[in-house]
């Protein structure tokens, strides 16, 4: 007999927009937009899929969304500790144990408090993260469930590792092993880069 969750997740229903002609692509269905807007208030954002987001930082590894940052989500070029919450919205696609891990602690890296998940699959605690809140996200009519998780991030944390043997971002493993590093670009925020256009129009 399987044991009753900790958290017992809550039911989010998303109202199906029958007259519209074409979803809303990758963006957040409207009520999942809405509540994350409301629980990361005040707080700094960082969305590693999130090209199309309407708030926070926007990193995505495709330049045709035109993201705020370029990169990729199992490599993101940011210290620890750089921002309140980390919204991971990845492909919906399966991902491995291996892929998870890296991804999840590349995430909980960088936040500070949270790590949100929004995916088909419901995933596992991992990497020290404490499930807080969650929810079962009904999108519309003839569509898969979404999973809507909110972890806490631990104090002591994993730092994201050296080196990659599957997943997205073994890729990188060749400038990992030389002193060059990743071909990243410095990140500019959104003030110091406001100033910068205004230096040079002066």
């Amino acid at each position: 007999m399987s044991q009753q969750p900790k958290v017992i997740p809550e039911i989010l229903w998303c109202g199906t927009h029958r007259g519209m002609r074409h979803g809303n692509g990758w963006a957040f269905p409207r009520a999942v937009e809405k509540l994350l807007i409301s629980l990361t208030e005040g707080k700094s954002v960082l969305h590693p899929f999130g090209g199309i987001a309407s708030w926070g930082v926007r990193m995505d590894i495709d330049p045709l969304v035109k993201p705020d940052v370029i990169a990729d989500a199992w490599m993101p070029p940011f210290a620890q500790d750089s921002f309140d919450v980390v919204i991971l919205d990845p492909p919906y696609q399966a991902i491995n144990s291996q892929e998870k891990i890296a991804l999840f602690r590349a995430a909980a890296w960088i936040a500070r408090e949270w790590v949100i998940w929004f995916h088909t699959i419901w995933i596992s605690p991992c990497v020290g993260l404490k499930l807080e809140r969650s929810w079962l996200v009904r999108v519309g009519d003839q569509q898969y469930i979404r999973c809507l998780q909110i972890f806490r991030v631990p104090e002591r944390k994993q730092a994201p590792g050296r080196l990659f043997t599957r997943g997205p971002a073994i890729k990188y493993n060749r400038w990992i092993r030389q002193p060059e590093g990743l071909p990243f670009p410095p990140f500019v925020s959104t003030a110091e880069g406001a100033g910068m256009k205004a230096r040079e129009k002066n």
